[in-house]
């Protein structure tokens, strides 16, 4: 009884001294943190969805070019020069796709209604394969959903989410989603919930007109619109990978779950992690599941509190679910200081999290680019869920795996320490698989395309690759030269990637976690040998130290702004190379 009184004094302590902050265009989705990215040049293909869209965009300090589509069946992809566009924003038309406003009353049996369902979703795949065909990765492509119409449009006590119209648009919804996940630069975007959050009562002309028409009306239009545009920024942010929060470090006591567990006696689990602890923590593992890393910092005795931990969480979140803890009562920004040494990641991929003020500013008097959260914790959760620096474009299976990376990383630490260099190395046993990824459906291709865009200290030249760039590089012969890894310890995934065109090395990229290996030597070998290039670039981003005298260090003489190949090196001999 006195720790239930005790956790609530200090939860109504807390939220009356701080604040609630009911910041609704906040915890919006798609309007959380990121600013305006720079003035957009943006192709807008549709109907009368896109009219309004282009206004909003003008308002908000963009450029909309409007292009009539899909305004009847079997339109044709208006003739364009999509590579002088930021983003093509495709709109497509209920109305059309359907054929007949009033189809899907028109039909006396299930039957009848999924063969006319399997010839509308063949049709809308046929649509979207042509607009990738012919923007053809010169510009990222963003495909708007359709609006889903209620699920009481045919009675309250009818089985509406079996032959409604509802069913038929989601079901349409789902196909988009999936045909655009097999299509590079193409990609799916949800506005639904936004539907949903500024209501859609008020803003369907469904209400009044009729659903399958999929037009917005009233004086919420307005502000809707602008928040759709805010989305397709935040859209090509994430594809982008601008600024990525790649690490969340996460202080424990009242940040975690409720109170400072080490003053009772008695643990209550649900009493300290019902509420907003609960949808932290659901926020962390969705972090984690697009293949972001969690690290704790916190002040208090470590086997005590790792222990209190498994009876707070159980098996809801494991302790193992964090790649480094850092649980003593140093300050903050030492235990921040070693946990970036063990991730080898900079503080300005990492967000740090703690509910008190003074932790937040010593950790950011340390590191100054660092970002970090505080304050109202209602809202941390919509930060890590919608912000656009904690998302990703695709999850890879190497994205998926790297907490255990980061962990067979540590163990590899941990072994270099008690032998010498050379038996270290020998002992890996590092196994070398190197292919080239030469077309935009190759399986590697979004791996790689990652790893390019997210690595800063092994980077030669720090430039970020959109997915029309990374095509355009295949239209000219070029290819991502791929190098995955596994050693004793486990599977690295694919972890360096240099790009090739036209006779010269433009980038090279390695992960953190094989740092000292040698695999980028494998690499560079092959490269030399088997596809002979004749230059390679390097530009100082101040962040890229690590690879600074790389291409001094395999031979290469500097001239004019380039460095001019030599003799390519021998692949290090404690690293076997299988070419694929």
């Amino acid at each position: 009884m006195l720790a239930r009184l005790q956790i609530r004094l200090s939860r109504w302590l807390r939220r009356n001294v701080e604040g609630l902050r009911h910041d609704y265009l906040m915890i919006a989705p798609g309007t959380v943190e990121g600013e305006h990215p720079r003035p957009l040049r943006v192709a807008l293909l549709g109907a009368c969805m896109v009219d309004k869209l282009s206004q909003a965009f003008a308002e908000l300090g963009d450029v909309a070019d409007v292009y009539l589509f899909s305004s009847r069946p079997n339109d044709p992809l208006p003739d364009a020069d999509w590579s002088g566009y930021d983003a093509v924003v495709v709109s497509p038309n209920l109305r059309t796709l359907l054929g007949d406003d009033l189809a899907h009353l028109r039909f006396a049996s299930d039957d009848e209604l999924a063969a006319f369902m399997e010839r509308v979703r063949a049709g809308l795949e046929v649509l979207l394969a042509d607009v990738a065909a012919a923007i053809d990765g010169r510009a990222p492509v963003f495909v708007l959903s359709l609006f889903e119409p209620v699920a009481t449009y045919q009675g309250l006590l009818l089985n509406g989410r079996r032959r409604s119209l509802h069913r038929i648009v989601t079901s349409l919804n789902d196909a988009m989603a999936d045909a655009l996940e097999g299509l590079p630069s193409c990609h799916y975007l949800e506005l639904n919930d936004l539907m949903r959050h500024f209501g859609d009562r008020d803003l369907d002309d469904g209400y009044v007109n009729h659903f399958t028409h999929g037009g917005i009306k009233g004086k919420l239009s307005v502000p809707f619109h602008r928040a759709i545009v805010v989305r397709i920024w935040h859209a090509l942010m994430v594809a982008k990978a601008d600024r990525p929060i790649k690490l969340i470090v996460t202080d424990l006591d009242n940040t975690l779950w409720i109170g400072v567990l080490a003053e009772y006696d008695e643990i209550v689990p649900h009493l300290h992690t019902e509420g907003w602890p609960l949808g932290y923590v659901e926020a962390l593992l969705e972090f984690k599941r697009r293949g972001g890393l969690l690290a704790i910092a916190s002040k208090n005795d470590h086997d005590e509190t790792v222990e209190r931990f498994g009876k707070v969480w159980g098996a809801r979140l494991k302790i193992e679910d964090f790649c480094a803890t850092e649980i003593n009562w140093g300050p903050k920004s030492q235990s921040v200081r070693r946990i970036l040494e063990a991730t080898n990641l900079q503080a300005d991929n990492v967000l740090f999290i703690d509910d008190n003020p003074r932790e937040i500013d010593e950790v950011t008097r340390a590191f100054p680019t660092i970002r970090t959260l505080s304050g109202d914790e209602s809202l941390w959760r919509s930060h890590i869920l919608y912000s656009p620096h904690t998302q990703v474009a695709r999850i890879t299976a190497e994205s998926a795996n790297r907490t255990d990376m980061i962990a067979a990383k540590a163990q590899r630490d941990r072994a270099a320490a008690t032998m010498s260099r050379a038996d270290y190395l020998r002992d890996l046993k590092i196994v070398a698989r190197i292919r080239a990824i030469r077309r935009p459906q190759d399986p590697d291709r979004p791996r790689a395309v990652e790893l390019l865009n997210k690595t800063n200290q092994f980077n030669t030249t720090g430039k970020r690759w959109s997915d029309a760039e990374v095509d355009a590089l295949f239209r000219e012969g070029g290819a991502l030269i791929a190098l995955s890894a596994r050693d004793e310890f486990g599977d690295n995934g694919l972890v360096s990637v240099a790009a090739l065109r036209g006779g010269v090395i433009e980038q090279v990229v390695l992960s953190c976690r094989v740092f000292g290996l040698g695999v980028e030597t494998a690499l560079l070998s092959h490269v030399l040998r088997e596809h002979r290039p004749q230059a390679a670039l390097f530009a100082d981003t101040g962040r890229n130290k690590t690879c600074a005298t790389l291409w001094r260090d395999l031979g290469m003489t500097e001239a004019d702004g380039r460095w001019i190949v030599g003799a390519p090196p021998p692949a290090p001999e404690w690293v076997s190379v299988e070419i694929v």
